[in-house]
């Protein structure tokens, strides 16, 4: 069943699935993606209710061009309280990540169990940027939202946006590749389709300090999952190049920010990239189910 409810200042679509069920999974999708991306979970899940609402900004919910982590944070606490979840499991991939582990530190009685799908962020550097990095970072922010505004890429026909869906995620079975993107297009004004993702959603990185973000990670004291692919060091060299050859950096930064969080585990799934859940589904579906199981308090 798909709802349609008030976040914290747009309206937000919501899938739910297994209603009746006593335990409730509330899931949130990442950057440029939407709930469909999750769905696949449910019927594996059957004694779970699913929650599994589309970002602002993303799939069928409001662009109302208001992105903070602050407001995807209320968002989803507005979520909770929507379908009364008093306590709950929640699982969140990437910018998703970001929303639950803020979520987590802040509203931890809510929670029963986190699960952090690849939701950390590139691995940084150094332990803190000197000011003259930091001043250059923020630059290149502000150039980037410049042109960011409502520009969308349209794409010829459906078939179109599929071709580019399986080229972005090569280890997504075909079938799957082609539903997720037509749940993720719409038509064009001008003819054509585009993706149903607002650019100006890409601000949300300009309003959060990795560092504020990690401090916050001590705050977590929730059972906690955290899984990721042994590939996922790609996906960030595609906007940090500098980071080539740095796997071990990559390796001892996954290990430093899971350490943050008291008693979180670490699960990285071999062979799969950024986009744990679509290259080694099998695993991660696994994965998911063993924490939910080992963590389940009823």
């Amino acid at each position: 069943m798909r709802y349609t409810i008030q976040g914290a200042d747009c309206r937000l679509s919501v899938a739910v699935y297994n209603e009746s069920a006593s335990k409730t999974l509330v899931v949130v999708h990442g950057m440029r993606d939407h709930g469909g991306s999750f769905e696949w979970l449910a019927p594996l899940l059957s004694d779970f209710r699913v929650i599994i609402p589309d970002l602002r900004g993303h799939g069928l919910s409001d662009q109302n061009g208001v992105y903070t982590l602050t407001h995807f944070t209320a968002d989803l606490l507005q979520v909770f309280d929507a379908f009364q979840v008093e306590q709950g499991y929640l699982l969140g991939h990437s910018l998703g990540g970001h929303v639950a582990a803020r979520f987590a530190a802040l509203f931890g009685d809510r929670l029963l169990g986190l699960i952090l799908v690849d939701g950390f962020g590139p691995p940084r550097q150094q332990a803190r940027r000197d000011i003259e990095q930091f001043a250059l970072l923020q630059a290149a922010q502000v150039q980037a939202l410049q042109h960011i505004g409502r520009s969308r890429k349209i794409m010829t026909d459906a078939q179109f946006a599929v071709a580019r869906y399986q080229a972005s995620n090569p280890r997504l079975d075909g079938a799957i590749a082609a539903r997720l993107a037509k749940q993720g297009i719409a038509p064009a004004a001008a003819g054509g389709v585009s993706w149903r993702w607002d650019p100006r959603a890409q601000m949300v990185w300009s309003t959060f300090s990795h560092e504020d973000s990690e401090a916050l990670l001590r705050q977590i004291t929730c059972a906690t999952c955290v899984i990721t692919g042994s590939e996922g060091l790609d996906y960030w060299l595609l906007m940090h190049p500098e980071l080539a050859g740095q796997q071990r950096l990559y390796e001892q930064e996954l290990a430093r920010r899971v350490a943050l969080i008291a008693g979180a585990k670490s699960i990285v799934l071999k062979g799969a990239g950024h986009m744990v859940h679509y290259d080694a589904p099998d695993a991660f579906s696994q994965a998911v189910l063993d924490f939910l199981s080992a963590s389940n308090p009823y």
